[in-house]
């Protein structure tokens, strides 16, 4: 059994390798989320459990993430990706981790059916603690040790009380996933202290800040742009260059070597964080990555047959106001306005700490403060302010948006599913991969541009290439920034 799950493993290794050397950065790692990696040994997990040590596979997916994106991930950012998406991840989950509950799971699954196929089949739960020294084995991994919720969980399947009906493996990993989020964070705010590298409210606020990054990064469909959609157009995919600051970005790490001269206003200091780039107005990307945004959704609101009007003047009182975006639904005028702000930016740190308190939380609060008292005057002087409705599209840079916007959105996206002949979930996740793929695309194209990664500089260097502002160059394959890979 032990050569054939090693000769398994390394036949997992070498699948990931030939996945780092494909020309297109962005497939790879989709590819290496969805077949390479914890899915392609998750049924080796459930045989063997922590008998077999899988930490070499983890290892081998670290290492063509790092290939891939030219990015070397610490501890804190390797467990960090290794997350779930939606707690704020990159969905590369780790094998060691998980293999003991793999197991314990299978052994009830197997014990469930067995009992369903052969009747009378009873064998007592307390057997296993005593004959099965694979089971034992996976029961007391020191990776379990910390979760006592599982534990007791585990428990309640040995005493008969609860067989979670097949779904232990998803229920105790999901609970697993929510406390290693839980203790990452504690423990990234804590080594930061350590440092002595920040001391009081400055402190305060870049610990505030990491929760707010990896709170709006779980928000929902903020990170449909991740791993691609097979229904969506085939250039929504990101260059290299883009994708490795997008990444970046993700787990908080720097995006460049040393702080620069903004490029976009000339005046304001780039950051290794990409802190001013993601707060510069100038040069016009941010103006870009919003109309973007506003044609991806006037383009779904044409297609559900609403008719929208694009920034144009639809007040009775005035015309200098002209919403982003307006159409007739059911007898009431909807006038949409589309924002983009970002979280962290250090002169409201208000935003930061909604950011911080739940998902799409400073989308909200720059809804609330700017964007709401906008039009409400104006809709008040109209003949019939009920039949008016106003409703910011607000997103923060991570890709949260907020309540009320999400709302909207799925019912432009419902309108196109029935004229389109297609599932409104299907339609939902077309949409919101396309207005993702945008804000991922449009913040990571403003870091680049206001010289975050540097021309002469390699941000990390990758198999002898080198990621650049402008072009990323790699043994055998050049993009361009705003191109797909092309083969040399």
């Amino acid at each position: 059994m032990r050569v054939f799950v090693e000769e398994a493993a390394k036949g997992a290794e070498r699948k990931m390798r030939m996945i780092a050397s494909l020309p297109d950065a962005h497939v790879a790692l989709t590819l290496l989320k969805f077949c390479a990696g914890f899915v392609s040994v998750v049924h080796l997990m459930r045989a063997v459990g922590a008998v077999f040590d899988f930490a070499g596979i983890d290892q081998a997916t670290q290492s063509c993430l790092a290939t891939i994106t030219g990015i070397e991930t610490d501890a804190s950012a390797w467990a960090l990706a290794s997350l779930p998406v939606r707690l704020g991840g990159l969905g590369l989950h780790s094998c060691a981790d998980t293999a003991a509950i793999a197991h314990i799971a299978a052994t009830f699954d197997g014990e469930a059916c067995l009992s369903s196929l052969v009747t009378p089949y009873v064998l007592p739960h307390a057997m296993l603690l005593n004959e099965d020294d694979t089971f034992l084995a996976s029961l007391e991994d020191p990776r379990l040790a910390p979760f006592d919720s599982v534990l007791e969980k585990i428990q309640d399947v040995l005493q008969a009380r609860d067989n979670y009906g097949g779904r232990g493996q998803k229920v105790w990993s999901t609970t697993v996933h929510g406390e290693r989020r839980k203790a990452l964070l504690d423990s990234m705010t804590e080594e930061l202290g350590r440092s002595g590298q920040l001391q009081g409210p400055a402190l305060a606020l870049k610990q505030v800040q990491i929760r707010a990054r990896i709170q709006s990064c779980s928000g929902q469909h903020a990170s449909a742009w991740l791993y691609g959609n097979a229904e969506a157009d085939p250039r929504l995919w990101l260059s290299p260059a883009e994708l490795a600051v997008a990444i970046r970005l993700r787990l908080g790490l720097p995006i460049a070597p040393m702080p620069s001269i903004c490029r976009l206003c000339g005046t304001g200091s780039a950051d290794v964080d990409g802190v001013h780039a993601r707060s510069c107005f100038s040069g016009g990307r941010r103006t870009r990555m919003h109309n973007a945004l506003r044609d991806v959704i006037a383009d779904f609101a044409r297609r559900g047959l609403l008719a929208p009007a694009v920034e144009r003047p639809v007040f009775s009182n005035t015309e200098r106001k002209r919403p982003d975006i307006s159409y007739v639904r059911d007898g009431t005028t909807v006038v949409l306005d589309v924002a983009v702000t970002f979280p962290l930016q250090p002169s409201n740190p208000q935003y930061a700490k909604r950011a911080a308190e739940k998902p799409g939380g400073a989308a909200t609060a720059y809804a609330t403060a700017v964007k709401e008292g906008k039009y409400r005057g104006i809709i008040d002087n109209e003949p019939n302010p009920r039949e008016w409705l106003a409703v910011p599209l607000v997103v923060d840079t991570f890709g949260a948006w907020c309540p009320g916007a999400l709302t909207e959105l799925r019912q432009i996206a419902r309108k196109s599913a029935l004229r389109e002949d297609r599932t409104a979930s299907a339609a939902c996740q077309d949409f919101f991969h396309q207005l993702s793929f945008q804000v991922a695309q449009g913040v990571a194209r403003i870091v680049i541009a206001s010289g975050g990664a540097r021309p002469d500089e390699a941000v990390h260097p990758v198999a002898g290439g080198s990621v650049t502002a402008s072009r990323v160059f790699l043994p055998g394959r050049t993009c361009s920034l705003a191109g797909q890979p092309r083969s040399q």
